[in-house]
């Protein structure tokens, strides 16, 4: 073979193995891609059948949202349906967390655009979204005005997860008026949400705090209902699907007369008193004043920490509700029941007299009477209407302690009167097992003379006498305060007595108190078109020494306590009263006397 001739035959050898080479690698790569094609076929076919019920719910999770519709909280009224708290049309901004991307730019974003709204409760709000569940969306305690609500309109695209609503906020159209009976409304906090039912709260964010709006919160709150919409990926809603509507809150009315209400709160400007004022047939509340009072607005979308120290530091103490923790000596406004107690058990008959030279002695010690010359001879009628502390010293020791405390605790001192208000106070009403049991201290017989007088341990709130001159008004029915219209009891209970004549001489005793020429507030009942019963008190804040007592140079925190007690008509009553004034000049038997006419004048044919 040629030499030409062995080169050409290589040559075509080597371009035949070229194509063979060639083509298997073509077939392996069509294999390859056969396999490929063949998994994603696969994985595409569970995809779309096996996975579809799957994956179908995580898409739709991501575009279809379930929101809460808060219920609309019920009003309440007074005993005329004149509102006392209303639900006004705000707009608020809501925050879903497991929306918002950057909850730090949030912060600074929301700044800048709300330059009104405080630092401090910008950031107590992000401090409690932190730690909030993602899942429950939260609301800025603070109301937007229509130029923020605009202004936010036009940023909203940078705040993801923050969407403006129009919003339902609690208000109270008579500020300070009736504040302590009404209460008020407040954000809901982590203790309180962590007792309440997620569901039934769901949507909501304020949640009755003080007064009937926390006692009737049941029934002021409502239902929430439920509203399906779809949303895009920044969490705007773009439409809404189905709706389950939320249920109501129930109105509800008071047993108070706004109008009496305010009557005795300008009355009392400036002082630091209590007055309960009751229809004494049915234990409705018609005034309930604790004054100073402060604004509850303050507290709807959260009192700014400035605010809220200035009111605790304030030295007239708005915040405290004297109506039934302010616990006082109630002083000589109890000798009307010691004294029908001991009638009542024989200790004295009501025409005995006594003298009193305006001390008793007792084991080396002098107990002066309020009448430093003394009243002379008094009987029981005579001691009421005069006040005379003598008679009731030496009554006490006759009586003895326990005695005095089951008398007394049947008209409600010492225990709970049931109104319809949460964290009422007791008072004490001493007797030998109380100090046994409180301080582990033996009982002493200087003590029950001057519990007698209503000194010493004996401590009773406004409502509790407001409650003993009702049942003493009553003839002995007892009758429960309350706040709430139509919550009359069903059944009243009677205290026993075994001469029902003792109640209307222990009565004409208490009329003599303003209607006869030595009663205590004499000058106060000459004119008055009807007959009322009362009595006054005075409640020692500390002791002196004999004759030190000047009330015009006396430090004013340091000035005894004013009291009063009584009712009106005294035949038909309708009018039961207690008024306290702390450390004044002014004094409570005025007060109620004013008061009494007001209401026998003006209102009690409305009423």
């Amino acid at each position: 073979m040629s030499m030409r001739n062995k080169h050409r035959y290589q040559t075509e050898s080597e371009i035949f193995f070229q194509k063979r080479l060639f083509r298997n690698r073509i077939y392996f790569a069509l294999a390859l891609a056969l396999i490929f094609f063949s998994l994603l076929w696969v994985r595409m076919s569970y995809l779309q059948w096996v996975g579809y019920k799957h994956y179908h719910s995580m898409s739709e999770g991501n575009r279809i949202s379930v929101e809460a519709i808060p219920p609309v909280r019920g009003r309440i009224f007074d005993r005329n349906h004149v509102l006392l708290a209303d639900n006004q049309p705000v707009f608020v901004l809501k925050f879903s967390k497991d929306k918002i991307e950057n909850i730090q730019d949030s912060f600074s974003t929301l700044q800048g655009l709300l330059p009104n709204l405080s630092e401090e409760r910008l950031t107590r709000f992000f401090d409690r979204l932190k730690v909030a569940s993602k899942y429950r969306p939260l609301y800025l305690p603070y109301t937007l005005s229509e130029a923020e609500a605009a202004r936010f309109a036009g940023h909203s695209y940078q705040l993801p997860g923050i969407t403006l609503v129009a919003k339902l906020k609690r208000v109270y159209p008579f500020n300070k008026s009736a504040v302590h009976a009404i209460g008020y409304v407040g954000k809901i906090n982590q203790k309180e949400f962590s007792k309440l039912s997620e569901s039934e709260y769901a949507g909501t964010d304020v949640i009755g705090k003080l007064g009937v709006e926390k006692y009737y919160e049941s029934l002021l709150h409502g239902s929430p209902g439920l509203q399906q919409v779809e949303t895009n990926a920044r969490g705007r809603v773009i439409q809404k699907l189905e709706s389950v509507p939320a249920k109501p809150g129930k109105d509800i009315q008071l047993t108070i007369d706004i109008r009496l209400q305010q009557y005795i709160e300008k009355y009392l400007d400036g002082k630091k008193a209590a007055v309960v004022v009751t229809d004494p047939k049915t234990g409705e509340i018609l005034a309930y004043v604790s004054t100073p009072g402060y604004d509850p607005n303050l507290f709807v979308d959260g009192i700014s920490q400035l605010k809220y120290q200035e009111l605790l530091k304030d030295h007239n103490r708005p915040l405290i509700n004297r109506v039934i923790n302010g616990q006082y000596p109630p002083g000589s406004t109890i000798k009307p029941f010691v004294a029908l107690a001991a009638i009542e058990n024989n200790i004295i008959s009501p025409y005995k007299k006594i003298f009193d030279p305006g001390f008793l002695e007792f084991k080396d010690h002098r107990y002066r009477d309020w009448k430093r010359q003394g009243h002379g001879l008094v009987d029981m009628n005579d001691a009421v209407a005069q006040s005379c502390d003598t008679y009731f010293y030496e009554l006490s020791l006759n009586m003895g302690i326990d005695l005095i405390h089951d008398s007394l605790y049947p008209f409600g001192f010492g225990h709970h009167t049931k109104i319809d208000l949460y964290n009422e106070s007791v008072g004490i009403l001493p007797s030998k097992a109380w100090k046994s049991r409180v301080k582990g201290q033996t009982w002493y017989k200087g003590e029950t003379i001057i519990a007698a007088i209503g000194q010493g341990y004996f401590l009773s709130t406004p409502l509790q006498l407001a409650k003993a001159i009702s049942i003493m008004a009553n003839r002995g029915e007892i009758v429960e305060p309350h706040l709430l219209k139509d919550n009359e009891q069903t059944k009243k209970e009677q205290i026993p007595i075994q001469n029902i004549e003792n109640w209307e001489k222990v009565i004409k005793a208490m009329m003599d108190v303003l209607h006869s020429p030595r009663g205590t507030a004499r000058k106060y009942g000459r004119d008055l078109p009807f007959k009322m019963a009362g009595k006054t008190g005075t409640a020692q804040v500390f002791s002196l020494n004999e004759g030190e007592y000047d009330e015009e140079n006396i430090k004013k925190s340091l000035r005894d306590h004013s009291l009063f007690i009584g009712f009106a008509p005294v035949k038909k009553p309708k009018i039961a009263i207690s008024v306290i004034v702390e450390n004044s000049t002014l004094k409570a038997a005025p007060v109620a006397v004013d008061i009494t006419k007001y209401y026998l004048s003006e209102l009690q044919d409305e009423n």
